[in-house]
């Protein structure tokens, strides 16, 4: 009888698809719960926490981004109706049923510490970092927006605003100018 070792099924790890932030906003259906990676500048302020290209600005040309970390982070933002922010969660971020994590190294680190600069700030102004990042995109379609005619790509973010972009992983970030 001869012995046969048992198949080990390698899962192979998912391939992000590098797109532009412009063609998230143009055609979100492609990329919703996608593993994606884009650079765009975040910013982070008083209900503020958003990735934009200013090659296509919100509210002009698409939907906004809201921006959140995976994890157990939290980008810490205020955002609506007295809510108080934290720093972390008490659980790792699970949105539509699936699990996103966060890869805190020193990319990340030095990615949060630019956005939540300890410096004091007047109301109001967001702190802004150009970075390419990696993680997935959600939203919901609710129709028809404004006088623009295009499609409303929202839920998330303050007072439901925006689309969503969970970050997982930060690959690069630009130096301050």
């Amino acid at each position: 009888m001869g012995f046969s070792p048992a198949r080990s099924e390698a899962q192979t790890p998912e391939v992000p698809i590098r797109v532009s932030l412009c063609e998230i906003k143009t055609h979100p259906e492609k990329y919703l719960e996608k593993l994606v990676e884009f650079t765009a500048v975040a910013s982070h302020g008083f209900e503020d926490s958003m990735v934009e290209d200013s090659q296509c600005p919100w509210p002009d040309s698409g939907p906004g981004v809201w921006m959140e970390y995976g994890g157990s982070r939290s980008t810490d933002t205020m955002y609506c109706c007295g809510f108080s922010p934290k720093p972390t969660r008490d659980k790792p971020l699970v949105v539509n049923g699936i699990p996103l994590g966060l890869i805190e190294d020193g990319k990340f680190q030095e990615f949060d510490a630019r956005l939540h600069p300890k410096h004091p700030k007047p109301q109001r102004a967001s702190d802004t970092v150009k970075a390419t990042l990696r993680g997935r995109v959600f939203g919901r379609y609710e129709g028809i927006a404004g006088t623009q005619q295009s499609p409303a790509w929202r839920g998330y973010g303050h007072m439901g605003c925006c689309m969503l972009f969970v970050v997982t992983q930060v690959l690069s970030v630009d130096k301050p100018n």
